[in-house]
C-alpha cells in the first residue's frame, strides 16, 4: 500500500502518487512525458516556483480530534488546522552551452512524510526532496529527453500537489493504485506531433534504495489527436516487495508483509476538453502481483472526473471512483471501495485559492474510524488553502 494507506493501517493500513510540482499540473501529466518536444534554449534558464498548503477537515463520523481517517492520501487529520505542505522547485532548461538541466523539488510537511512513508532507504532520508534529477536533450531530427535521478511518477490522473488536481483530496486510485514516485533512468521521445513514447528502468515503487535487488521497467504513450483531446498509457512491471523499513513498512510498495511479488500496473488516464468551461477527466487502473509459492493477488479502480468553470475565479468538480483491492494487498482487506467528492474551487487571486469539499466514501468492511470504533461509511468536509508563489 501507498504512504498513507501505511499510516491508516499502521493503525489499520495507509498517490500521489504525482507526483509531480506545481509547475506540471494534472491537466499537463502529458507535459512531463511529452518534455522531448522543448529543445535546448539559448539562455538555459533558471525558473523556481512553490506553494504553502493547510486545511481543515471535519469527519461526520465522530472519530477523536487528530485521528488518522483511512482512504485519504494526504488530508488525514480529523477536527484540525493542519499544515500538509511546503514546496519549492527549481528547474534549469538544457542549453546549447550546457546541455543539462536539472529539477529540484524540495518538500517540508506532513505531506512529505506520507509520500515517502515506505521508503526502504528510511522514511526521513530523502523526503526533503520530493524530486531530484538531471534532464539531457539529444540534437536531431527527432530530439530524446533523458532524465537521471528521482521524479514523481506519471501514473494517474491525480499528482501530489492540490492545486494541481480538480479535487482537494487525492481519490482511491492516486492513494491505493499507483506509486508516487521513482528513481532510476527515463528517456521520451516525439514520434509524430500528435504521440510521444517514454521507457524508463528504475528501483521500483517508492524507492529511492532498492529493496529486493530487482528493477521495473516502463513505457508510456501520450496521445493528442486534437487540441481538446488527450489519451496516456503508462505500463510497468517488475519484482515489488521487501523488508519492514523503520515505519514498519514493506518494501517500496508497501504490501502487508514482507513478501516479494512480480508486479504488473497497467493505467489508462483521457482528458477531454470540449469547451472552455467543461472539463471531462478518466483514470483507470488494473494491477496484479503474483509469484510462485507466494501469496498475490490484483487491485482495479476507474474514476471520473466532471469539471465545469462558472467564472474566472469559480469552477466546481464532481469525482466518483470505485476501487476493488480483491486480495487485500492495498488496504489490508478484501473489499471494495467507493466515493463520490464535490469540489467547490474560488481563486481570490491566481495564486490564492480556496477550496470546500464534501466526500462520502464506503466501504465493504468496517474500515474508517469512528466514534464508536469502525464503520463502513464516511462522510467528510474540508476547507483548503493554497497560496503559491
Amino acid at each position: 500500500m501507498t504512504c498513507a494507506l501505511c499510516l491508516g493501517a499502521a493503525t489499520s493500513h495507509a498517490q500521489d502518487a504525482a507526483k509531480a510540482p506545481d509547475a506540471k499540473p494534472a491537466d499537463t501529466k502529458a507535459a512531463d512525458a511529452k518534455s522531448a518536444d522543448a529543445k535546448p534554449d539559448e539562455g538555459g534558464k533558471i525558473t523556481w516556483n512553490g506553494l504553502l498548503d493547510f486545511y481543515y477537515q471535519y469527519s461526520f463520523s465522530h472519530p477523536p480530534v487528530g485521528a488518522i481517517l483511512a482512504g485519504r492520501a494526504f488530508d488525514i487529520k480529523n477536527d484540525q488546522f493542519a499544515f500538509s505542505l511546503l514546496e519549492v522547485n527549481v528547474t534549469r532548461t538544457p542549453s546549447k552551452k550546457l546541455p543539462v538541466g536539472f529539477t529540484v523539488t524540495g518538500t517540508i510537511g506532513k505531506t512529505a512524510d506520507l509520500v515517502h512513508f515506505t521508503e526502504p532507504g528510511g522514511p526521513n532520508t530523502y523526503k526533503y526532496l520530493q524530486q531530484v534529477y538531471a534532464t539531457y536533450v539529444t540534437e536531431g531530427k527527432v530530439p530524446v529527453t533523458f532524465d537521471f535521478g528521482k521524479w514523481v511518477t506519471l501514473h494517474g490522473y491525480e499528482v501530489i500537489e492540490s492545486s494541481s488536481n480538480d479535487n482537494y483530496s487525492r481519490g482511491l486510485l492516486f492513494t491505493y493504485a499507483i506509486p508516487f514516485y521513482h528513481m532510476g533512468i527515463r528517456a521520451s521521445a516525439p514520434v509524430t506531433k500528435q504521440l510521444t513514447l517514454g521507457a524508463q528502468l528504475v528501483n521500483g515503487w517508492n524507492d529511492v534504495e532498492d529493496e529486493n535487488g530487482g528493477k521495473s521497467y516502463g513505457v508510456l504513450l501520450n496521445f493528442t489527436p486534437s487540441t481538446t483531446l488527450n489519451f496516456i498509457l503508462n505500463y510497468m512491471g517488475g519484482d515489488e516487495g521487501g523488508p519492514a523499513n523503520s515505519n514498519g513498512a514493506f518494501g517500496g510498495i508497501g504490501f502487508p508483509d514482507a513478501r516479494v511479488l512480480n508486479t504488473h500496473l497497467l493505467d489508462f488516464v483521457a482528458n477531454w476538453t470540449p469547451t472552455a468551461k467543461f472539463k471531462l477527466g478518466a483514470n483507470v487502473d488494473y494491477a496484479s502481483a503474483a509469484k510462485p509459492g507466494v501469496s498475490g493477488g490484483h487491485w482495479s479502480g476507474e474514476a471520473v472526473y466532471l469539471k465545469y468553470t462558472l467564472s474566472t475565479r469559480n469552477a466546481v468538480t464532481v469525482r466518483l471512483e470505485h476501487f476493488e483491492d480483491t486480495n487485500g494487498l492495498r488496504t489490508g482487506a478484501a473489499q471494495n471501495l467507493n466515493e463520490v467528492t464535490a469540489t467547490l474551487d474560488h481563486a481570490w487571486k491566481p495564486n490564492v485559492v480556496t477550496r470546500l469539499e464534501f466526500r462520502h466514501d464506503h466501504a465493504g468492511t468496517k474500515f474508517f474510524p469512528s466514534g464508536g470504533g469502525g464503520g463502513t461509511d464516511q462522510d467528510t468536509i474540508l476547507l483548503g488553502q493554497v497560496v503559491k508563489f
